[in-house]
């Protein structure tokens, strides 16, 4: 039943989303979580989900949020002994479900493929997957093919995780990928993706990655449904070490109102354990609610555009996506 008091919630959450700074930081999240359809969560009991990137901020807030529903969780870092030491740390935590690390760096292909024959060989299936792994860095490098690893890390290696994973994952399977508000400043334009160390700038070439998340998941969402759920979301801004890093004078700025890492997390989490309820296939989520991917004039992208970016990547992996 609608009530005024959901009403008047729904009225607060669209003057918000129209405000950008009052919609991303803490400010959105805490009017948000007060409304009166923010259930809570149902369990994850018996069910298995690896996060790429889950040994320290919101990846590690994700994690934990679904240990808490009871879930086996496998966190992966580049370094297998640091993946370790997180997954030990998360189950001294005293939470329904368990964790186990596992290595893989999104920008090496071969480390990715690597992933997929151990996860195919070890687990008997999955039930999310989350491309969460990632990091803003300010110089120009690029992977062993020669890519920028901005682009090579946060979009091309996921999606030959997510193409290599995809019969692997159990029917109503949830596939979600982690992108950022960043990609609102970027449109998707296939001939400029990918940044040269002459034109580098790391904030740039973040936003251009992250926009080719959310249109190739807009793409693949409705051709792969009902089998699997794939959506994307952002956290808003939210304070972790990656923040500080690639944007130092941001945080210096915004401290205040950043979120945290568990409140970034949330609608993650949400999206894990429900699948997004019934949001079109292919949404892109904050704070559990659907939301517009353009802002800014020229930015907005056509199904011609999503079906090159497809293509390209099929290309370049020798992968499939359909």
């Amino acid at each position: 039943m609608t009530t005024a008091r959901t009403l008047a919630a729904r009225a607060i959450d669209i003057a918000l989303e129209g405000t950008i700074v009052g919609s991303f930081t803490k400010l959105g999240f805490n009017a948000r979580s007060s409304a009166p359809d923010w259930q809570p969560l149902p369990t994850m009991t018996g069910q298995t989900v690896l996060i790429t990137g889950g040994t320290s901020g919101i990846g590690r807030a994700t994690a934990a949020g679904i240990m808490d529903l009871g879930a086996t969780v496998i966190i992966t870092s580049r370094d297998q002994q640091r993946a370790d030491q997180a997954a030990n740390e998360l189950n001294a935590g005293g939470t329904a479900g368990t964790a186990r690390g596992m290595a893989v760096d999104t920008g090496d292909h071969d480390s990715v493929r690597k992933l997929v024959v151990e996860v195919t060989s070890e687990i008997e299936s999955l039930d999310v997957l989350i491309n969460n792994a990632g990091a803003l860095t300010d110089g120009y490098n690029s992977d062993a093919g020669g890519t920028e690893l901005t682009l090579s890390s946060h979009l091309i290696g996921p999606y030959i995780l997510t193409c290599g994973l995809k019969g692997h994952m159990a029917p109503g399977g949830r596939v979600l990928w982690m992108s950022s508000g960043g990609m609102y400043t970027q449109a998707l334009d296939l001939d400029s993706i990918e940044l040269s160390p002459d034109n580098y700038k790391g904030a740039v070439a973040y936003a251009k990655a992250k926009r080719g998340q959310v249109e190739l998941v807009a793409l693949l969402g409705p051709q792969w449904a009902p089998k699997l759920i794939m959506h994307s979301m952002h956290p808003g801004w939210v304070n972790t070490p990656g923040v500080d890093a690639g944007l130092p004078g941001f945080g210096k700025v915004m401290g205040p109102t950043l979120r945290t890492a568990e409140q970034g997390a949330d609608t993650m989490v949400w999206l894990a354990a429900t699948g997004g309820n019934d949001a079109a296939p292919g949404s892109f989520f904050l704070d559990r609610r659907p939301r517009r991917t353009s802002y800014i004039p020229g930015t907005g992208t056509n199904d011609a555009e999503r079906h090159r970016l497809l293509h390209w990547l099929e290309e370049i992996t020798g992968q499939q996506a359909v």
